[in-house]
């Protein structure tokens, strides 16, 4: 096929992304289909749609995926992949202009930013009842108070509606409200998933703390850190996010909400302190900017989710969190070079 990705796309980012294409997951049922996927200009949206790509080069799928984004700069990112007869591009603001692009599984891995988009979105699902996972994120459970060391999908949290920040888990919770009232009014499946603290590297990443220590290690600087953060957080490396995406498309139960997480936790002292172990050569130390002070009993229950449910529909996290590391920092050097 002219334009395979292994063509395009450097070593190392190639073979990640084939990791998923060649996992567990049945890409046989993509075979003669239509993938929509959203926020395909971001880490996770890449890796998914590269996936499929990649299944059709080797595989044979055959499907056909519609790329959909909210920035012209997805052309630029897929480059030379723009080419390929298998794939689209839409680019939309708030994904009004949808409905005439059929789809028979729906991917949307971003958070919704208004109203009006998320009824774009529920209008365009129930129009082309495509089978569809619909993602948000763990601050939609805000401060959870439950007494155990994670938070499972029964759980939610306080938000205090009058803080501009809180804006963002008012939305997302809509988001899922709206889609399992009308999954089930109109009898559609969709499956709600949060997602966990997704890793990796691209160039495009985005501004996480994490992609600034990778950025540290690459440019060989000493990393600084509050010596306070000591909050942890779960972690999943992006093949196995988007692995965890595709098994609950096929085998999650309509209107059931699933935690996306690989079972690690850290905090960003602890990503340093792996970063300045896995590459000692370079010589790079840890700052601490602020004084140690020590989490109150009193604080909210630590952003780690519970994957019970997700490793109940056969998912297995494949990357820890140090070979993660090692992955992310390879595919930033190539990128570079």
């Amino acid at each position: 096929m002219e334009n395979e990705v292994k063509m395009i796309l450097n070593t190392n980012l190639y073979e990640d992304i084939l990791r998923i294409a060649q996992s567990g997951i049945d890409f046989s049922e993509f075979n003669n289909k239509t993938v929509l996927i959203s926020g395909a200009g971001e880490l996770l949206g890449f890796y998914l749609v590269c996936a499929l790509l990649i299944s059709n080069d080797i595989n044979g799928t055959n499907a056909k995926i519609i790329t959909l984004d909210k920035d012209d700069s997805i052309f630029k990112l897929y480059g030379k992949l723009t080419y390929r007869n298998d794939i689209d591009f839409i680019v939309s603001s708030d994904f009004s202009n949808l409905q005439n692009n059929k789809a028979d599984f729906f991917i949307h891995t971003q958070k919704p930013e208004s109203e009006a988009e998320i009824c774009n979105i529920i209008k365009y699902i129930k129009t082309v009842k495509s089978n569809s996972v619909i993602c948000s994120f763990s601050d939609v459970y805000g401060d959870v108070f439950n007494g155990q060391d994670i938070i499972s999908e029964e759980d939610i949290g306080y938000c205090d509606s009058y803080k501009p920040e809180s804006r963002s888990i008012q939305i997302q919770r809509l988001f899922e409200t709206a889609a399992i009232t009308a999954a089930k009014e109109f009898n559609l499946d969709i499956k709600p998933v949060r997602l966990c603290q997704v890793f990796g590297y691209r160039e495009y990443g985005s501004k996480n703390d994490y992609i600034r220590i990778f950025k540290n290690v690459a440019d060989k600087k000493n990393i600084e850190i509050t010596r306070s953060d000591k909050t942890l957080s779960s972690y999943i490396y992006v093949t196995d996010a988007a692995e965890a995406l595709f098994t609950v498309l096929a085998k999650g139960k309509s209107t059931e909400i699933y935690n996306i997480s690989s079972g690690f936790v850290a905090s960003n002292h602890i990503i340093a302190k792996y970063c300045v172990k896995l590459f000692e050569n370079l010589g790079i130390k840890i700052i601490y900017k602020d004084k140690e002070t020590t989490l109150s009993p009193m604080a909210p229950t630590l952003d780690a989710l519970d994957n019970s449910k997700l490793k109940s529909l056969g998912f297995t996290a494949k990357t820890d969190m140090q070979n993660g590391i090692v992955r992310s920092i390879k595919n930033l050097y190539e990128e570079r070079e």
